[in-house]
């Protein structure tokens, strides 16, 4: 059986009237926080919203908006520079700039697919459940 437009239209609609719910959730419970000094992370925002820390984590605008609250932290060099560094020593910078960046890239490309796969299954319950209910 196929989906009708109509049920896709519906099913859209539903789907953008909760992310804007969780969205307007999100930011009265930043806004609170903020004005109590409370810590603020992905899992204490989620808490206090009412909403799964998923719905954040999946969101890169909801968890870019909680980060560019939290406070900063000072940096510690793990490794600190060493005397006389040769050229080697430069290219393993390059290599570890190179490698963070694949591995960001490889997070961000994981939660798009995070993000498909929860359409897909939203999708298939839709068309289960109109298939059960001919």
């Amino acid at each position: 059986m196929t989906a009708t437009q109509a049920s896709l239209a519906a099913l859209a609609a539903h789907t953008q009237t909760r992310r804007d719910s969780v969205d307007k959730r999100v930011r009265k419970a930043l806004k609170e926080m903020r004005r109590e000094n409370a810590a603020i992370t992905a899992s204490s925002v989620a808490q206090r919203a009412g909403v799964g820390r998923n719905s954040i984590y999946r969101r890169p605008e909801l968890l870019a908006m909680i980060r560019a609250h939290q406070p900063l932290e000072a940096v510690t060099e793990a490794h600190p520079p060493r005397s006389g560094a040769g050229p080697e020593s430069s290219i393993i910078a390059a290599l570890r700039t190179r490698l963070t960046a694949k591995d960001t890239q490889i997070a961000d490309l994981r939660t798009l697919l995070r993000q498909r796969d929860t359409v897909i299954a939203a999708l298939q319950g839709e068309l289960e459940r109109l298939a059960a209910a001919t």
